[in-house]
């Protein structure tokens, strides 16, 4: 999910992770963005990915950029959960306790790898869309690129794996890894993370 604060956390971002002249080449006309449209907002997020790749080829510093920009709307839930995973050490205690709290969806765990699946943004729109690119655009949780039409970069989706990383290593204190598996803004039905404990 977008928000007013996004803007400046992506251009924070890139000047600590690429310096201030390749982020102002990145992030060109990025002050405009909260006074876009949604079809705009999501233009211009596509332009900026393609330059994000065009100018960053290394994966983790990619990782690191969208990383710092994610969304923090779980912020609220972090101590509550530190608490529980110090009390008792238990991964599946803890996800009992974050499920309904920063997950919507209970993640499943396979060994030290969780899987966490998004619901969808809008439940009732996503499960009447009759076409794909509504079912797309009622999933996605992101008010700057889920109106994409046309195809975006992956790279946007590792904003997503930053927020669910971001959790995970604020519970922890520890460094976690986080791929994505599947995007709706890469043609998958859902969006879904592997978290590596």
């Amino acid at each position: 999910m977008g928000n007013a604060e996004w803007p400046q956390r992506m251009s924070d971002s890139l000047k600590r992770n690429v310096g201030e002249k390749e982020a102002e080449l990145i992030i060109e006309g990025c002050d405009k963005l909260c006074e876009m449209d949604e079809k705009n907002r999501a233009k211009w997020m596509a332009q900026a990915m393609d330059r994000l790749d065009s100018h960053v080829a290394d994966e983790k510093t990619k990782i690191k950029i969208m990383t710092d920009c994610c969304c923090r709307c779980y912020e609220e839930h972090i101590l509550e959960l530190r608490r529980v995973w110090k009390g008792t050490g238990d991964v599946d205690a803890l996800i009992d306790v974050m499920t309904g709290k920063v997950f919507l969806r209970r993640p499943e765990r396979d060994g030290n790898i969780v899987y966490v699946t998004k619901a969808p943004r809008f439940p009732e729109e996503h499960a009447g869309a009759k076409t794909k690119e509504e079912k797309k655009y009622y999933f996605c949780h992101c008010d700057y690129a889920r109106a994409a039409s046309a195809g975006i970069s992956k790279t946007y989706c590792l904003c997503g794996a930053g927020w669910c990383k971001r959790i995970w290593e604020e519970i922890m204190e520890r460094p976690i890894r986080v791929d994505v598996v599947k995007a709706v803004l890469q043609g998958d039905n859902v969006c879904r993370f592997a978290v590596y404990l």
